[in-house]
């Protein structure tokens, strides 16, 4: 029986699995994933379907089959299945090994956008579309958000204020499908990701529910925007995403100093505002060790995955 007869598509569950995994970790997003796996363009497609009046009126008729395969169901139930499996098991995790393994952990992350971002600009160049004139801005808009200050920390919301985690999902889930833009890095700087965090991990399920509804809302609707921009300025797009991976490498340099510290819920005191440093800078302002060849290691470890098991195909853009 081949995987396109049977309900579990693994390989788009596995995808759906690295694209949450990724969604947790502020300056890495799930779109980058998809981007890399080859089904970017395929997704942002089925997504808009889900809001297309087509699918209202095929429902309508109650040709519900081929409601289905307009909206590619199996592919988004799998991709679907994988995100969900990510958020509710490596939530713990992916926080524990970044409480742990700080620098280890940004090094594998930084080696992997670097090389994507290689890779894409290798793309653009070797199809001559690379442009300049759109890719400096996407880098500017991604360093512009790496710097941007934090607003005040939420540790909790109740009766109207759902509305503020409703749209805060909303937000979160335009920068998830946008290679190079972290919808947790988001988060982070609406003050909503510790909160956030900590509930998905004991799978609270009010706020889940909440969360998730403004991200299908934000979902549906700009997924839509973005497949137009692809299908009538495709060109002027690539090149602004590239941009924006490029520039999230800031984000994700792992040797930092943190500048400012804010209170949990639990009176710890945990880094609001940080900045990057060199390596030997690092340990002399820290006093810890920049485990600087690990770090190395690791990161051409993750280099050295995406070379090998990414596929970047401009084509696979549109879908």
């Amino acid at each position: 029986m081949t995987t396109k007869t049977t309900f579990i598509q693994w390989r788009t569950f596995v995808t759906g699995l690295l694209m949450g995994g990724a969604d947790l970790v502020p300056g890495i997003s799930g779109g980058t994933v998809a981007l890399l796996s080859g089904i970017y363009g395929r997704l942002l497609t089925a997504i808009s379907h889900l809001s297309h009046w087509h699918l209202l009126k095929l429902i309508r008729q109650r040709q519900l089959a081929k409601a289905w395969h307009y909206i590619d169901g199996l592919f988004l139930i799998n991709l679907g299945l994988g995100m969900a499996t990510a958020l509710v098991i490596l939530a713990k995790l992916i926080t524990w090994l970044l409480l742990v393994q700080p620098l280890i952990m940004w090094s594998l992350f930084l080696g992997l956008i670097m090389v994507a971002s290689l890779m894409l600009l290798q793309a653009l160049y070797g199809q001559k579309k690379l442009q300049w004139r759109w890719l400096w801005p996407g880098l500017l808009v991604s360093l512009i958000l790496a710097s941007m200050p934090m607003l005040q920390v939420v540790d909790g919301f109740s009766g109207w204020g759902y509305l503020w985690l409703m749209a805060a999902g909303a937000f979160a889930i335009t920068a998830m499908i946008l290679p190079g833009v972290s919808g947790s890095f988001i988060l982070l700087m609406l003050g909503i990701y510790p909160f956030l965090i900590a509930r998905l991990a004991a799978f609270d399920i009010e706020v889940i529910a909440v969360f998730a509804f403004g991200c299908g809302l934000g979902l549906v609707a700009f997924s839509r925007v973005i497949v137009y921009l692809l299908k009538q300025h495709s060109i002027a797009v690539m090149n602004f995403l590239t941009g924006l991976m490029m520039g999230s490498v800031v984000k994700l340099w792992p040797w930092k100093h943190t500048v400012t510290y804010r209170l949990n819920s639990t009176g710890i005191e945990v880094p609001l505002q940080q900045e990057n440093l060199m390596p030997w800078v690092y340990s002399q302002m820290t006093g810890n060790d920049n485990q600087l060849i690990w770090c190395l290691l690791v990161c051409c470890l993750g280099g050295l995955l995406v070379g090998k098991f990414g596929r970047i195909q401009l084509k696979d853009w549109a879908g």
